[in-house]
């Protein structure tokens, strides 16, 4: 009996279902299906009755089912200690982000870093769609990104806690003739010249314009690069309504974020998620809360 076994017949027997169950966990019925009839196979026994009525545990299968549950707890229980004991002396934070929280992150560290001088970190940055896939591969502390509630739902042994309902904006220099405009509609992009993150993700409203590839200038994961060609051409760059809004180049107004106004309405939510079994350390949660205060001075 493997874990991904006694998580599933625990589950067929809360819902009464291998069709629920296996929805509520993002599988297939079948796979799980096939998984619990393996399971019986092993262990020479029936586990569930199969009816049109539905599905429940035989007395074999209440026995099995209960000692999975006390393994189960008490695989949480060691894996909660083993955390709390890794994150009693934690002073080095590794921290997963998309592009659009950079510059607020860093800025968060600094500040940090002013009144925690023993604190450490190491910030990645990534595209969303790859920080969602991969978080549970490495041994990241937490990350913040955008993306849809259902997107998240789909991820095992990740938490997550929504931080703000954002919207798309562009970025200008002075010599775009949007500069002086209090917002933008997708129509009058259409003609434009873009510079853009190699992670862009607006799919959406690159779509809507129907984005001529000849029509971007440059592709790079280098934001000082892309702000500087704002900055000195007509150049639009895609981005957040929050990311750059306090820094220096858009206070002394290089370059101005204009609000994109759209009768199909898209709001984007933002999310810090971590992982499940490893929780937040104190020094993570210490940080979460300078940064996400930071955050809303910055809204």
């Amino acid at each position: 009996m493997n874990f991904e076994q006694m998580e599933y017949i625990v589950n067929v027997a809360n819902e009464m279902s291998i069709s629920k169950a296996a929805e509520k966990l993002y599988i297939s019925p079948s796979g799980m299906s096939q998984s619990i009839t393996q399971l019986e196979s092993e262990l020479g026994i029936k586990i569930f009755n199969r009816s049109k009525q539905g599905v429940t545990p035989t007395f074999e299968g209440k026995i099995v089912i209960s000692k999975a549950i006390t393994l189960l707890n008490t695989i949480k229980e060691l894996n909660k200690e083993i955390n709390e004991y890794k994150n009693s002396n934690q002073t080095h934070l590794k921290i997963l982000t998309a592009p659009t929280f950079s510059y607020i992150l860093q800025e968060s560290m600094v500040k940090f870093n002013s009144k925690n001088s023993e604190c450490t970190f190491e910030l990645i940055e990534q595209n969303p769609t790859d920080i969602i896939q991969n978080f549970n591969k490495e041994n990241y502390d937490f990350a913040v990104i955008h993306a849809s509630i259902d997107e998240l739902k789909k991820q095992k042994n990740i938490r997550f806690e929504h931080i703000h309902e954002g919207h798309i904006c562009i970025a200008v220099g002075k010599k775009s003739p949007f500069y002086s405009l209090d917002y933008v509609t997708l129509s009058n992009l259409v003609h434009s010249q873009f510079v853009m993150y190699n992670s862009s993700d607006y799919k959406r409203v690159l779509k809507l314009i129907k984005l001529d590839p000849n029509a971007v200038l440059i592709k790079s994961n280098s934001s000082s690069l892309l702000f500087e060609l704002v900055k000195e051409s007509e150049a639009v760059l895609f981005l957040h309504d929050f990311s750059i809004k306090k820094s220096p180049m858009v206070t002394n107004e290089e370059i101005k974020i204009i609000p994109l106004r759209q009768e199909n309405y898209f709001p984007i939510d933002f999310w810090l998620i971590y992982l499940e079994t490893k929780g937040l350390s104190k020094v993570a949660q210490e940080f979460i809360d300078d940064f996400l205060h930071n955050f809303k001075e910055s809204k």
